[in-house]
């Protein structure tokens, strides 16, 4: 069975931007993919000037989830904490970071300093690219799409680590190629 994938707001909105969702829920098709309410509500704050953001709220293979017990709320508390910023500042981040350390599965969160916590708190985490490469590896995206993804994906506003035609020589750089 495939563990749960936790998606910060930076995947999913910027997929939306791309007009790239559909791409983004067929990368995820194996998974079970999960959105802290905190993440929603990142995402929902920013309809009003990106319309197309409603897309990721619509969505009915994103599940919903809600930090409510003690050791979920602590949790939280702590990452939120650590990542800094006022009570609207990486308060998706903190949610991912705490649905994965209590419940397990993968975060698929791409800001440094939240991708550098999970890291040091041994919580399975990959960014955006990842999915991509993934997705190739399994022969669900041709090379050449992948490839132009990126680039749409970078349109978008997306920061990311490389751009299209170096997608494949910084994977193999990351180890993503790796035979499994």
């Amino acid at each position: 069975m495939n563990p749960s994938l936790i998606f910060d707001t930076t995947c999913l909105s910027h997929f939306a931007r791309a007009g790239r969702l559909a791409t983004l829920e067929s990368l995820v098709d194996p998974f079970r993919c999960v959105v802290p309410v905190e993440v929603r509500s990142e995402i929902r704050a920013g309809t009003a000037a990106l319309p197309v953001l409603a897309e990721v709220l619509a969505a009915d293979w994103l599940v919903s989830v809600e930090l409510s017990e003690m050791h979920e709320l602590a949790a939280f508390a702590r990452y939120k904490t650590q990542l800094g910023g006022g009570p609207n500042e990486n308060t998706g981040e903190a949610a991912v970071l705490a649905w994965t350390r209590v419940h397990g599965g993968l975060a698929i969160i791409d800001e440094r300093a939240a991708s550098r916590i999970a890291q040091r708190d041994g919580i399975a985490a990959h960014g955006s690219l990842w999915l991509v490469v993934q997705g190739v590896r399994r022969a669900d995206l041709k090379r050449s799409a992948a490839e132009h993804l990126v680039d749409e994906l970078r349109a978008s506003g997306m920061h990311l680590p490389t751009d299209g035609s170096s997608l494949f020589s910084w994977a193999s750089k990351q180890g993503l190629l790796a035979p499994r």
